[in-house]
């Protein structure tokens, strides 16, 4: 699997997520220094669309577009989606998202990859729950599924772990909080094609800095200097 010309899979790749109007200049630098691809958060840029995608069009990495809902956008997500279609390499698409249909196919005519995500705050849930947030992420239309969730044990952490070797749906897993952190870096030892790193301040529970993360990988997978 690819995202854009970014191969998935054999090699660990790290995303750092875009919050703000960081300067073209220091995301090709921060590309440089290993962070493979990079997320950009239209809801939390608070800037009118039609000065996002001028930026967009600029980033020079393969991009993942996500648009969480809020108040201000909810009545305008579907238009918002269909603005950065054209222009970015994946798109995140919520579990459960009432417009997912209008969405995804917007997504397709983009020729975007779709990442159908599950965001649980307060617990890992078992292998069941697990089984049944890929089966209704596939349902919605997703080639990656993401699942996101809180450990609050050790145990959450290796279920988690576990069950991403064993699926065979490509996955992008994370185990948030204090003691999930770990899995940031060894989750994709265990077949999690991404993970997650901030540039500017965290975003979510337990979240590295994308440089560190890049620095992790690099020391425990080799391979992470091989072309993309």
């Amino acid at each position: 699997m690819k995202i854009k010309n970014l191969s998935l899979g054999n090699i660990p790749r790290v995303v750092g997520i875009i919050d703000s109007f960081i300067p073209q200049k220091r995301l090709k630098t921060l590309q440089e220094r290993g962070v493979d691809m990079f997320e950009i958060r239209i809801d939390l840029l608070n800037k009118p669309i039609g000065k996002i995608i001028p930026y967009i069009k600029e980033i020079p990495a393969p991009l993942i577009g996500t648009i969480r809902e809020t108040e201000s956008n909810r009545n305008n997500r579907v238009e918002l989606f269909k603005a950065i279609a054209p222009f970015v390499d994946c798109v995140d698409i919520e579990l459960g998202t009432p417009q997912w249909r209008e969405i995804t196919d917007a997504v397709k005519a983009g020729k975007s990859t779709i990442m159908v995500s599950e965001h649980d705050f307060e617990k890992t849930p078992d292998v069941n729950g697990l089984n049944d947030i890929v089966k209704r992420s596939l349902e919605q239309g997703a080639q990656i599924v993401k699942i996101a969730v809180m450990a609050n044990e050790p145990s959450d952490v290796t279920r988690l772990l576990r069950f991403t070797e064993d699926c065979e749906t490509p996955l992008v897993t994370i185990a948030m909080g204090d003691t999930g952190m770990v899995s940031r870096v060894i989750a994709p030892l265990f077949g999690s094609l991404f993970t997650y790193g901030y540039l500017g301040k965290p975003v979510a529970p337990g979240q590295l800095s994308a440089l560190q993360l890049a620095k992790e990988l690099g020391f425990y997978f080799p391979n992470r200097g091989e072309a993309p």
